[in-house]
């Protein structure tokens, strides 16, 4: 049965639209035809008609035919014309002329079927006198399914149009959303291989040139890391920790036994959890410049990995120094950080800064889960 189901629902996807709000419509009329039908069928005593219900129904059908093929053509002239809708004036409008037109048609159509039943030739004059002589209920009952008729045709389009409109809305929000993503990436690549470069430039005025070109070799690995992670969305947090170790490496070139750097908790990513790339660099790379290259001693820059209910938080920090870095940077690594995890989790990621005791902490917290 469900197998049936689905290749009914298949073929009725297939149909051209116009197809299928024909045959919807014409089922809903049915669908009235035959509560018709039961209430006649219930009085066929009183009233002494011997027909079936299915006959009772079946007139009913031939009687409200008119109406279908009006409700019908409202349907497709609302399809086509669309501005119709985009008022409540011009719906209102619509609902008067729509009466005004169909009314009198529909009571035709309902007294030819009355003509039949009472063995009167269908002509239009056997119509027309049945018509002026139904009493107020019948005209009553043919207003409200007509106006039943407009009511649903109308609330239908508008619902087709809210959630189109809806999805062109999410479409350009995701589309919007992309572009904001890639150009967080694209200040973020510049950013990185900027302080990079400065890196390096200092091994050069060194004038160490063996130095220099190891470090424009580990420069090469990087890029490419930070090049190819940059195409997706989501990395594995590991890899993410052995880049930053890479890139620890090279900035050792430069700075000798002086760089310290602690790593610990690094044994919950092998759990396979994800995040987005070019997270943690950052961090570190703002601990190295507030940190080093303030003072001639050694650094004291801690990076660690905890696990606190469903979140993961990295934490770096480094010694809280009185005197400015000498070289800023770019100052978008934090601020591209902070829109780049509104961006992949909402508000269910954060960076916060603070200071502890004499230490400044960048914690960041991501929820544990292998893909969002």
């Amino acid at each position: 049965m469900r197998l049936i189901y689905c290749r009914a629902m298949d073929r009725l996807l297939s149909m051209p639209p116009w197809l299928r709000a024909l045959l919807a419509n014409f089922a809903l009329w049915t669908l009235v035809c035959a509560l018709a039908g039961i209430t006649t069928y219930s009085d066929r005593i009183d009233s002494g008609d011997t027909r079936s219900y299915w006959l009772m129904t079946a007139g009913w059908w031939f009687g409200y035919s008119v109406m279908m093929v009006q409700s019908y053509l409202l349907y497709m002239f609302y399809r086509l014309r669309p501005a119709w809708l985009a008022s409540m004036r011009r719906v209102g409008m619509g609902y008067l002329t729509f009466l005004a037109v169909c009314w009198p048609t529909a009571m035709l159509g309902l007294a030819l079927r009355r003509c039949l039943k009472f063995d009167l030739p269908p002509t239009l004059g056997n119509a027309w006198n049945y018509v002026l002589t139904m009493d107020k209920l019948e005209w009553f009952v043919e207003y409200v399914l007509l106006t039943m008729a407009f009511g649903v045709v109308v609330a239908i389009l508008l619902w087709r149009q809210r959630r189109q409109q809806d999805r062109q809305l999410a479409q350009a929000l995701l589309s919007l959303e992309r572009q904001r993503l890639a150009a967080l990436r694209g200040q973020l690549e510049p950013h990185f291989i900027f302080n990079t470069l400065s890196a390096i430039g200092a091994m050069v005025r060194m004038d160490d040139k063996a130095l220099a070109l190891d470090g424009l070799s580990r420069l090469g690995d990087l890029l490419e890391y930070a090049l190819l992670s940059s195409e997706y969305d989501w990395v594995e947090a590991a890899k993410e920790l052995e880049f930053v170790s890479n890139y620890l490496d090279l900035q050792r070139l430069r700075f000798g036994e002086r760089l310290q750097v602690r790593i610990e908790g690094a044994h919950l990513l092998d759990d396979g959890v994800d995040c987005p790339p070019m997270l943690l660099q950052p961090l570190v790379e703002n601990a190295l410049r507030h940190d080093l290259e303030c003072h001639e001693g050694a650094s004291d820059i801690e990076v660690a990995f905890v696990r606190h209910g469903e979140h993961l938080k990295m934490l770096v920090s480094n010694p809280a120094s009185l005197q400015p870095a000498p070289s800023a940077g770019l100052g978008i690594g934090l601020r591209g950080i902070r829109a780049r995890l509104q961006l992949a989790y909402g508000d269910a990621a954060s960076l916060a800064t603070r200071h502890v005791g004499n230490r400044f902490v960048a914690e960041l917290s991501l929820p544990w889960s292998c893909r969002q």
